[in-house]
C-alpha cells in the first residue's frame, strides 16, 4: 500500500476556505470545503499525488493559472468544472470574485499507475465532465453525512474514476504530447535557411539544435516528429537539390 499524508496536497493561498473536511486512506485523500465570497485569492497548489478537483457549487468570475508542466488557463469557473493536476506538479493560481463549494481527490502515483498501466494524463482545467463531477459530488455528500467514507464503496468509485480518466483523456494526452514534440514552422524555416547557407560545407546537427534552443536528443525527436525525416536525411536531400540546381545552371557542351 502507498502511505498518503496530508502533505501530499498543499495549498499556499492568500486566504483559507471554511468547513474543510478531509478523509485519508492508504492510497489517497478526499477533501470537501466551502469558500465564502472573496474578492481575490492568489497562491499555489502543490501535490505529490494526482489531484482531481471539482467545483460543486458557485464558481469564480475569473480563474487564471499556470502549472509547472506548461498548462495555462484563463477564464470563468462554473459549477461542474473539473480540473486535473498530475502528480508532483505545482499550480500557481489567481481567483477573482470567487464563492464556491469544491471537492478534490488526491490519488497516490503508485495506485494510479497500477490501475492505468502507467498511462500518462496531462493537466486539464474547467472541463464539463458530468461523470466526474457527479462522482465527487456523491463522495462529498457521503462524507458530510457520515463524517467519513466507506472504504469498499470508495475503492469501487476510485476504480471507476481512474478508468474514466484513462479512457476519456489518454488519447487527448497523447495528442497534446505529440503537438509539444513538434517544431514550429519558424524553426523549420530557420533550420532550412541555415543548412542552405552552409552547403556544400559541413552541417552539424548539434548546431541545428542550438538554433531551436533544444538539446540534441530532444531536437532529433522533435524534428523527426515534424518532418518524418531525421536531420541527416533532411540535410542530404537539400544537398541533392543543391547539386541538381548547380548542374541545371551549367551550359551543355555539344559536339559538332
Amino acid at each position: 500500500m502507498n502511505a498518503v499524508t496530508q502533505t501530499s496536497y498543499l495549498q499556499n493561498l492568500s486566504s483559507r476556505a471554511r468547513e474543510h473536511s478531509t478523509f485519508l486512506w492508504s492510497d489517497g485523500q478526499f477533501d470537501v470545503a466551502r469558500r465564502d465570497y472573496t474578492e481575490l485569492v492568489e497562491g499555489s497548489i502543490h501535490s505529490t499525488c494526482h489531484l482531481l478537483m471539482v467545483t460543486l457549487e458557485g464558481g469564480a468570475a475569473r480563474h487564471s493559472y499556470v502549472t509547472d508542466c506548461g498548462y495555462r488557463y484563463d477564464g470563468i469557473d462554473a459549477p461542474g468544472s473539473v480540473s486535473f493536476l498530475p502528480a508532483n506538479s505545482q499550480r500557481r493560481l489567481r481567483l477573482e470574485a470567487v464563492s464556491w463549494r469544491w471537492a478534490s481527490i488526491a490519488i497516490s502515483p503508485g495506485h494510479f499507475e497500477d490501475m492505468t498501466g502507467g498511462v500518462h494524463i496531462n493537466a486539464f482545467s474547467t472541463r464539463d465532465d458530468r461523470f466526474l463531477s457527479a462522482l465527487l459530488g456523491q463522495l462529498a455528500w457521503y462524507q458530510e453525512q457520515d463524517g467519513h467514507l466507506d472504504l469498499p464503496y470508495l475503492d469501487a468509485m476510485l476504480t471507476a474514476l481512474i478508468h474514466h480518466l484513462r479512457v476519456r483523456y489518454q488519447t487527448e494526452s497523447r495528442a497534446v504530447t505529440e503537438r509539444l514534440r513538434r517544431l514550429p514552422s519558424w524553426a523549420i524555416r530557420r533550420i532550412t535557411d541555415y543548412i542552405v547557407a552552409q552547403l556544400p560545407g559541413e552541417v552539424r546537427v548539434s548546431m541545428l539544435a542550438k538554433l531551436t534552443g533544444l538539446s540534441e536528443g530532444h531536437f532529433h525527436r522533435a524534428f523527426r516528429a515534424t518532418t518524418g525525416k531525421t536531420p541527416l536525411q533532411f540535410i542530404n536531400e537539400l544537398r541533392i537539390q543543391r547539386a541538381i540546381q548547380i548542374l541545371n545552371r551549367r551550359p551543355i557542351n555539344t559536339v559538332e
